[in-house]
């Protein structure tokens, strides 16, 4: 199970009026799911620093025990490191490395930043940055809401999804024509983004959620330095799938946990099949676009979605588990929590079959 260093309380900088060489740092954080149901159970120490672009200054430590809920963070910050733009982090790792986005590196607690700011005034209390470095080196940077709306949060199979993708993509998902993909339920864009670091291509995020849209797209802007792909964020209401209108054939359609709530699996059902059928259509004899879904599950009744996909005619081309690496359950033998990667191809009809 993953877990992530989460702001209750934003970080704070105060001047100080007897020490004229330091500023004190406070905040509240919690080590939380995904979907923030469940504490982290185990121990761990959670280390501050900042990073003003070129060095990282270590701020302390604070320990985390289980049964704890809440933890108060508390640190001078020199005032030197603040003349320059500059960010906070707070992380379980203790060289201080960006979190890695790979299946088997992937931590156990997500690291959490705030954003670059150049005076106290600017530091942002409304979010938090998660920031993956990819195999290549390069960072990606995810901006997620400090609020309870799940739709503006990573989730576990997003992250998985993402992190499996980096090694996928390594596997012969190149060409020299980029791709086109279309991600349903985007969220913070975290799944889209990553394919598009991974390989060029015309990126299309949609969700119907017009604040987390604004995430997506903020998180968009803030990877044009780190990838050639193009995008656009685009509002997608699964109950008016043919609304959305294809002005090219798709190579891929992603989505990640999209089907925990059951009365939006028939939509979504219909939806792809609107997508699918739109991109044959853009190009006679193309082979229909591969669909890759991650869940973690969560009910029982997900299995609706497959079903439904069976009706409509999917072809169930793999089914990847992924356990979730999770050092506290292991060292107690515990089963490993799993994020299930689908990938699914429409059934292509024959010329006989249309004659009948």
């Amino acid at each position: 199970m993953v877990h992530y260093i989460r702001f209750l309380q934003p970080p704070r900088v105060t001047r100080s009026k007897k020490d004229g060489t330091h500023a004190l740092l406070s905040t509240l954080l919690t080590i939380t799911t995904d979907l923030g149901d469940a504490f982290y159970p185990g121990d761990s120490c959670v280390h501050c620093a900042i990073f003003n672009g070129t060095t990282m200054r270590s701020l302390g430590m604070a320990h985390w025990m289980p049964g704890m809920r809440v933890l108060k963070i508390e640190a001078k910050v020199p005032l030197d490191f603040l003349r320059l733009r500059a960010r906070f982090l707070f992380t379980c790792t203790e060289s201080f490395e960006i979190d890695a986005l790979q299946i088997e590196r992937l931590p156990n607690i997500i690291s959490a930043w705030t954003e670059e700011f150049s005076h106290l005034d600017d530091l942002d209390s409304d979010t938090t940055v998660r920031r993956f470095r990819v195999p290549d080196g390069r960072v990606l940077e995810i901006c997620e809401e400090n609020g309870d709306s799940m739709a503006r949060h990573i989730w576990d199979g997003g992250v998985v999804l993402a992190a499996w993708l980096m090694d996928w993509t390594e596997s012969g998902q190149h060409r020299d024509i980029p791709f086109t993909v279309l991600e349903l339920g985007t969220g913070c864009g975290t799944v889209g983004l990553a394919f598009g670091i991974r390989s060029d291509c015309r990126l299309l995020l949609t969700d119907v959620d017009d604040d987390a849209l604004t995430y997506a797209r903020h998180n968009a802007r803030r990877s044009r330095d780190t990838f050639n792909s193009v995008w656009k964020c685009l509002a997608l209401d699964w109950s008016e799938p043919d609304r959305l209108k294809l002005d090219r054939p798709l190579d891929f359609i992603i989505a990640s946990e999209c089907i925990y709530n059951p009365d939006s699996i028939p939509g979504l059902v219909r939806t792809m099949s609107s997508l699918v059928r739109q991109s044959n259509g853009l190009k006679e004899g193309s082979p229909p676009p591969q669909i890759i879904v991650s869940t973690k599950v969560r009910h029982s009744s997900e299995a609706a979605f497959f079903d439904l996909m069976k009706e409509s005619n999917y072809d169930e081309k793999k089914h990847i588990r992924v356990p979730i690496h999770d050092q506290y359950r292991e060292s107690n033998g515990q089963d490993l929590e799993v994020v299930h990667i689908y990938i699914f191809e429409k059934q292509i009809e024959s010329v006989s079959s249309r004659e009948e």
